[in-house]
């Protein structure tokens, strides 16, 4: 998964989201897709294990039928990722 498309797909489980909400770390990443933090990947990666898996595994007619395999492919994409740094950000966004 590359960094604008991970940005992408992270931003579209806030449909899912309520007002305090642990979810709300999947908004805070910016264009170039990195966590902000060791603390804000762990966050990611803990809320797409126990509880973005878990709903789509629970309601699969509500996802595309590839859902499962797009939030392993962010949840790794998150494990490999480096953090975001001010030069990572904007050398992303020049692309």
């Amino acid at each position: 998964m590359k960094p604008y498309d991970a940005w992408l797909y992270a931003a579209q489980w806030g449909s899912y989201m309520r007002d305090g909400d642990h979810g709300a770390c999947m908004y805070g990443f910016s264009e170039d897709c990195l966590p902000q933090s060791e603390q804000h990947r762990a966050d990611c990666i803990r809320h797409i294990e126990k509880e973005c898996i878990p709903m789509v595994r629970k309601r699969p007619a509500d996802f595309d039928e590839d859902e499962m395999e797009k939030l392993e492919d962010l949840r790794d994409y998150l494990l490999a990722a480096p953090l975001s740094t001010p030069a990572t950000a904007d050398s992303e966004r020049s692309r």
